[in-house]
């Protein structure tokens, strides 16, 4: 099987072509038109002389095709149009009985040889190339931001222009994370504006790949930004210890620390609620970016039980919460009682009861006593005063006592503790 003509210089030509396209920076569309206009150039009206393949390889080195310009082509032949020679075998010809070459050759184009043998080179560097189209280019600094939720980050985009280019470029961006938005501040600008990348609070976190693209009318171009998303800065409370329990009259405390996330380094305000009646809550200090006492003060008279304290730190926008269990345990007491609660003297004589300290809640201390409401000429001891449990009282009524019936009152002080108890005394004769 054999094969020639387009099926070789097909191949060729578009070898050569893709040559001339890599040289010309692009596709160069039909070339057809280009390779005529270098073949007029060249051979003009009468051709070039130097180009005439006929001279073998005297040729010119220069030259980007190679005419023939004699002789013909021909091809065996039979039946009309075919000039045979020498009775049997015939060449093609215009003329069945004379040699009138079909296909001959002559200077420039002709059915034979076309415009020409190429030389591959010199096509290649002579072939005219068309004026560069202006254009831009994009360039981002920083390329490279990170941001953290909650903030935002800013580049400059910088249209650099070539070829003459003297547009304005519009910009947008693409490739942007959930939670976050791109801006930029003159849009469109034909040199340069600043692209702010802002995260929302609750932004993806991550590395992701940000395109900018300058648009001016047909052309198009972009630079890639490479955003990272940090988690923001954040912090939870905790209680140390988170049980407290107090005696009322007294005071508990517990350590309140902030635990910073991400790198959270600002102050957060502290305070605290569900305090129960009598309970009071401080910090020390209220602002504080480690840690802080809180000091929980019972009065005497607080509610007793247990009790859910919530303490709330605010830092801006954020606000946590930790609880505290208090306990306000019902403080030590006591209570007097006097036996017999009625005495009967006569002047001059004495008469005792006996005072009971019943103690409440722990109470250990001892109880100094008093007298008051005692008549004239009668005077009150207590054995022993103070007592830890119980003290007898001895009322004595001299010669000249007020005679009567009085209420006389028994004062028992401990620590802050005041009770009273009383017994009624009558003096007769």
């Amino acid at each position: 099987m054999g094969a020639g003509g387009t099926s070789f210089a097909s191949p060729i030509m578009a070898g050569v072509q893709a040559l001339i396209n890599q040289k010309a920076g692009g596709p160069q569309g039909n070339p057809a038109p280009v390779y005529y206009q270098l073949a007029a150039g060249e051979y003009g009206s009468v051709g070039n002389s130097s180009c005439n393949s006929d001279h073998g390889n005297a040729v010119a080195s220069s030259c980007i095709f190679y005419d023939v310009t004699s002789v013909d082509m021909d091809v065996d032949c039979v039946g009309p149009n075919c000039f045979l020679a020498d009775g049997s075998v015939g060449v093609l010809s215009t003329s069945n009985s004379s040699f009138l070459p079909a296909y001959g050759t002559g200077v420039g184009w002709d059915f034979a040889t076309g415009i020409g043998t190429i030389n591959a080179a010199n096509l290649v560097n002579n072939w005219p190339v068309a004026a560069p189209q202006p254009n831009f280019t994009l360039s981002a600094s920083p390329a490279s931001l990170a941001v953290v939720q909650g903030s935002s980050g800013f580049s400059s985009i910088s249209v650099a222009p070539q070829n003459g280019f003297a547009g304005n470029v519009a910009f947008s961006a693409t490739g942007l994370p959930s939670g976050v938005t791109a801006s930029f501040t003159s849009n469109p600008d034909p040199t340069s504006t600043t692209l702010t990348l802002s995260a929302g609070a609750t932004a993806a976190i991550g590395m992701f790949a940000v395109t900018v693209i300058g648009t001016s009318g047909n052309i198009t171009s972009q630079t890639t930004i490479s955003l990272t998303v940090n988690p923001a800065g954040n912090y939870t409370l905790s209680a140390a210890p988170s049980t407290v329990s107090i005696t009322q009259g007294t005071s508990g405390a517990s350590t309140i620390t902030i635990n910073p996330l991400n790198g959270f380094a600002s102050s957060v305000s502290l305070t605290a609620s569900g305090l129960p009646s009598g309970v009071t809550g401080s910090f020390n200090p209220t602002n504080t970016t480690g840690t802080s006492t809180l000091t929980l003060t019972a009065s005497l008279t607080a509610a007793t039980g247990t009790f859910t304290v919530t303490i709330t730190g605010t830092s801006g926008n954020l606000i946590y919460s930790t609880d505290i269990s208090l306990t306000v345990n019902a403080a030590p007491n006591f209570t007097l009682s006097v036996s017999p609660t009625t005495l009967s003297i006569g002047r001059g004589t004495q008469g005792s009861a006996t005072v009971t300290i019943t103690p409440s809640n722990g109470f250990t201390g001892n109880v100094g006593l008093s007298a008051s409401g005692l008549p004239k000429g009668v005077t009150a001891s207590f054995s022993p005063n103070p007592a830890a449990a119980s003290s007898t009282l001895t009322l004595r009524a001299s010669a000249a006592a007020a005679r009567g019936t009085f209420l006389v009152t028994i004062t028992g002080t401990s620590a802050g503790l005041t009770h009273k108890a009383t017994v009624t005394l009558t003096v007769h004769r």
